[in-house]
């Protein structure tokens, strides 16, 4: 009897994250509001009562799905492995930059595909997530950066510099399929070394500016 309820919960598991992935394979090409839970069941190859009977309602799946996202894209165990690390700032500003080159550059992933959809159009789901959940990641990021400037975390200056930090690879991410990167930064169909030396330009120019910040604001305090 033990086995048949072990098998029967991990058949469970199995179609909760069957649906996840179908969802979020078919909400990152479309929208989530152009995308039904019958959609999700077919593609997942379950009935249709599924979706409820595992997440309450599309909406409850869609959360599951921003929940993948949140651990996939930049992860917070990345995150914090970073910055507990004994290496200077600038050093951590680095590492946590290849992670983002990572997702920028290389990473074709439908979770990626999500964030992308959410940054230019909120959903009302994805608003009430991020203020609980990206918090956690951007808190960490936040502080590795006022260090490296020299100025307090709380200082509104600081998210400035992040998001101006970021801009390059945001260009990337908000392009769809990078038609626009590609043209602005002349990222071709390269080979993963070339490319890995554009950005390596990349991140040269990221702390350019963020060295700029540093110095302009080091002489404003003095």
């Amino acid at each position: 009897m033990k086995s048949i309820k072990k098998s029967t919960r991990e058949d469970g598991e199995e179609t909760k994250a069957r649906l996840i992935e179908c969802a979020g394979r078919l909400i990152a090409d479309q929208g989530f509001d152009r995308t039904t839970s019958k959609d999700i069941c077919r593609l997942a190859g379950t009935n249709l009562a599924a979706v409820n009977y595992h997440f309450g309602s599309r909406e409850g799946l869609y959360k599951a799905v921003l929940d993948e996202v949140y651990h996939y894209v930049i992860s917070p165990v990345e995150i914090d492995t970073i910055y507990h690390r004994n290496i200077p700032p600038r050093d951590k500003l680095m590492e946590l930059l290849d992670l983002y080159v990572k997702e920028a550059l290389f990473s074709e992933s439908w979770q990626v595909k999500v964030s992308i959809r959410e940054l230019i159009n909120p959903s009302a789901i994805f608003s009430s997530f991020a203020e609980s959940y990206i918090g956690r990641k951007l808190t960490p990021v936040l502080d590795m950066l006022s260090a490296y400037l020299g100025i307090p975390a709380d200082d509104p200056r600081v998210p400035r510099a992040f998001l101006t930090a970021l801009s390059p690879f945001l260009i990337f991410l908000l392009s769809g399929h990078r038609q626009m990167g590609l043209v602005m930064y002349g990222l071709s169909r390269q080979d993963k070394e070339q490319k890995m030396e554009e950005a390596d330009m990349l991140k040269e120019f990221v702390f350019a500016g963020l060295d700029r910040l540093k110095e302009k604001w080091g002489r404003e305090e003095n």
